[in-house]
């Protein structure tokens, strides 16, 4: 690592954010563009299908964040290493996707159906007993982990592109906690749930 530059857990984050704000559309925008592509989805689908849709790709979703977020953890450990490669974590991305659908379709009744997961709570309590009041909520919860696994997985192309050029200090247990509310909070403001008064009283370090 000789010759290398010298950054902190908090420059990374605060490079992601840098580099999101640069790439994606103005939040409202972004928020526009998801509606639109569910409109689009939901016109092209009967009812049934479109909420069966849904469902597949929720779940799709939240065990891809799931398995991404394990990876994400592993390599924060090993921030510094020369391995693995960031052609190898692109690869290992792409093998979690392979991974995870072909296990979406036994999982559905899992997760939707009995599953006392604190994520689908609300949505099992509804299956089934409110069509509408399910679909909004699947909706809404499709969306955010659509939003929320594009955030994860540029964070791993940040990740990647910093350690090349820098060693990461700073980086214990903690680590994983910072990145991960950060990309939650990132999610939320891009989803409207927050706004930039309390984006910032977020980043502000306490005194």
């Amino acid at each position: 690592m000789a010759g290398k530059k010298k950054a902190d857990i908090e420059a990374l984050i605060a490079t992601f954010s840098t580099h999101v704000s640069d790439n994606y559309p103005a939040p409202e925008v972004y928020r526009e563009n998801l509606t639109s592509m569910l409109a689009a989805k939901k016109e092209r689908m009967e009812g049934g299908e479109y909420v069966e849709s849904l469902e597949k790709n929720l779940v799709f979703l939240k065990d891809l964040v799931t398995e991404g977020e394990a990876l994400l953890e592993y390599l924060l450990e090993r921030i510094n290493n020369a391995e693995p490669t960031a052609d190898k974590i692109t690869a290992a991305l792409g093998a979690l996707e392979e991974k995870v659908r072909g296990g979406t379709a036994g999982r559905i009744e899992q997760v939707l159906g009995e599953s006392d997961e604190d994520d689908f709570r609300e949505l099992t309590a509804l299956r089934g007993k409110d069509q509408d009041a399910y679909t909004e909520k699947l909706e809404f919860n499709y969306i955010y982990f659509m939003a929320f696994r594009m955030l994860l997985f540029e964070f791993f192309g940040v990740l990647a592109a910093v350690r090349d050029e820098y060693e990461i200090m700073r980086v214990d247990e903690a680590a994983f906690g910072l990145v991960q509310s950060n990309i939650e909070m990132t999610t939320n403001y891009y989803l409207g749930n927050i706004s930039v008064g309390e984006v910032v009283d977020e980043e502000t370090p306490s005194a």
